[in-house]
């Protein structure tokens, strides 16, 4: 599982980022890195975040006990395995992505017919969506000077 995110202007952005120069374009893509660096950060803390509200069970191998995430909240985590498996990479100059490589991410994030979703990852890439945008402008802003 992988979220993108994209940005209405972007030809018209890259094309102004490549008038402007260098300069220009790497303070943008050091807005976009650490917009991923975020989403990635907060996506992870989403899962460790403490108790959930959901039903507890006793679970065997390894032997535990594990509350689980209601539903519409975020996924409980268990073994780790969801926070670990996120991560980012650099797709471009002007682009990141943050996915997950556990397979049972999606099921969570948007549901089955047994499971009600736990979102997590389009909350946290809507809240990210206006920083990303102060970052680019705070960017771009350094280079105007």
């Amino acid at each position: 599982m992988s979220v993108t995110l994209r940005l209405e202007g972007q030809a018209e952005l890259l094309e102004a980022l490549r008038k402007m120069g260098i300069e220009a374009q790497a303070e943008a893509r050091k807005a976009v890195q650490a917009t991923a660096l975020e989403v990635r950060g907060q996506i992870v803390k989403g899962y460790q975040k403490g108790p959930a509200s959901g039903v507890t069970r006793d679970l065997s191998s390894p032997r535990r006990t594990h509350t689980a995430s209601a539903p519409g909240e975020a996924p409980a985590t268990d073994t780790g395995r969801l926070a670990s498996g996120t991560d980012y990479r650099m797709t471009g100059d002007m682009s990141a992505e943050v996915g997950n490589s556990v397979t049972y991410g999606p099921y969570l994030e948007f549901g089955t017919q047994r499971i009600a979703p736990r979102p997590l990852w389009r909350p946290t890439v809507i809240a990210a969506q206006p920083k990303f945008r102060a970052r680019l402008e705070t960017a771009l802003a350094r280079v105007m000077r």
